[in-house]
């Protein structure tokens, strides 16, 4: 049987209704999540030298990073233009916006790869989670390079292997261990989120794309839980991929599922019985 054609607008808009699914989970968990991941909003700012005055795009701005991180530090006389697809995370991050006070944010809900931003018209820009997630992310790229001025610079986090991020590959691990039959592999070409994550691909993308002096780096984020439990717990509420996988098994197998889960986790527990598991975050810089 051949392999059934990769639709990427059915795609995209599964994307948006899964992200939609789970914005009000965001809400209960953005802050232990953000505790480690603001580390990579802070590396995106410094990659673009965010400084006050500036007009700034934050792309797939989820629950709003890093668009609240660099409007801080492009102050009240500088903005920033934060988008994602999902209305349900904009208004999780209108929540936040709001809650800290700040005005000089715009949330925007679109497709990053058809925005229709204007031309020269940002300081710089970031996306932080994103770019892996896109059918076609020359066009996402594109897109994002036009809305540059000529020398802003464009930073962007993915997320590596699934060897080198355990807290999102270990219960996709654990179900082609424990579930019978196991999940079916996804569409070719089907993006994903360690798509991008081989050394050097984000790189190279940057390149194709038009972009200039091209580095590309990687970032150690870790992400803390008080136990095996709250992982298991984070997971039922936010990983729709892991909802549809249990979706009419049997109650034994989705025990073992979970049990397993557990079990796993067991290995980045601390002496303290913390939960700190490491994860490598590749980031490439390009100028226009």
């Amino acid at each position: 049987m051949s392999a059934q054609k990769f639709d990427g607008s059915a795609f995209k808009a599964g994307q948006k209704e899964q992200w939609d699914s789970v914005a009000d989970a965001w809400r209960k968990w953005w802050p232990t999540i953000e505790k480690g991941a603001r580390a990579a909003s802070t590396a995106l700012a410094d990659a673009i030298d965010a400084r006050p005055g500036q007009r700034i795009l934050d792309v797939s701005t989820g629950i709003g990073e890093p668009a609240v991180t660099l409007a801080g530090l492009v102050g009240p006389e500088g903005s920033i233009v934060a988008t994602d697809q999902s209305a349900g995370m904009l208004a999780v991050a209108g929540e936040r916006i709001k809650k800290e006070g700040l005005s000089n944010i715009e949330l925007v809900e679109v497709d990053t790869e058809v925005m229709d931003l204007p031309e020269d018209e940002f300081d710089g820009a970031v996306c932080r989670w994103g770019l892996m997630f896109l059918p076609d992310l020359q066009a996402g790229l594109q897109a994002i390079r036009r809305s540059l001025k000529p020398g802003a610079k464009f930073a962007a986090a993915v997320w590596g292997t699934p060897d080198q991020v355990p807290f999102m590959s270990l219960p996709m691990a654990v179900a082609q261990q424990v579930l019978d039959p196991g999940p079916p592999p996804p569409p070719a070409d089907a993006p994903n989120v360690f798509s991008l994550g081989v050394d050097g691909m984000l790189q190279s993308a940057f390149k194709a794309a038009g972009f200039k002096n091209v580095v590309e780096d990687t970032l150690q984020i870790q992400f803390d839980l008080e136990s095996p439990k709250e992982y298991s717990d984070f997971l039922r509420d936010l990983a729709p991929p892991v909802r549809a996988m249990l979706a009419g098994r049997p109650s034994d197998q989705v025990e073992l599922f979970w049990s397993t889960v557990a079990i796993k986790a067991e290995a980045f527990v601390d002496e303290n019985g913390k939960l700190r598991v490491p994860n490598t975050a590749p980031l490439a810089i390009g100028t226009k």
